[in-house]
């Protein structure tokens, strides 16, 4: 299985990441929309938070949710969010990301899909602070409503 891996140290801010996830995405350039923000805290302080989706294999937000609007592939394990099916101001799988990873965009709640395995963030990624790595899913990582259902 594949996940983002992110090397905190090595991100300059620069946000090419954020620009080319929304393009890839909704072929705009609006920041809003990018399934991976980055942060500064302050002016002074040179180092960054980057809050996107890391396909983590023990996922909370899985068990989290009270629709399946959120899922995991059980063939790749990546995530999906599906916006259509989020009850409305629900926000429990936003409350339960320990990363921040699910994202309120423009067009409602947004989670990092890995561009279907082959993530565009990555390819831009010029200090090379994101890469891809692998890791191994088990049962436990497709949330314990999936894992029972099996």
């Amino acid at each position: 299985m594949l996940r983002l891996t992110v090397s905190k140290s090595r991100c300059t801010g620069c946000r090419f990441c954020e620009s080319v996830c929304t393009f890839s995405h909704h072929l705009k350039t609006q920041l809003e929309n990018a399934r991976i923000r980055i942060r500064q805290g302050v002016v002074e302080d040179p180092s960054h938070t980057l809050n996107v989706c890391r396909q983590c294999a023990t996922c909370p937000p899985l068990d989290a949710r009270p629709t399946s609007a959120l899922t995991r592939d059980p063939e790749t394990g990546i995530l999906h969010l599906d916006g259509v099916l989020c009850p409305a101001g629900c926000d429990l799988c936003v409350e339960a990301c320990p990363l921040g990873a699910i994202h309120h965009a423009m067009d409602g709640l947004t989670l990092c899909d890995l561009c279907g395995g082959d993530p565009e963030c990555v390819k831009v990624c010029y200090t090379e602070a994101l890469f891809v790595s692998e890791y191994r899913l088990t049962e436990r990582g497709l949330g314990k409503r999936a894992a029972a259902a099996r």
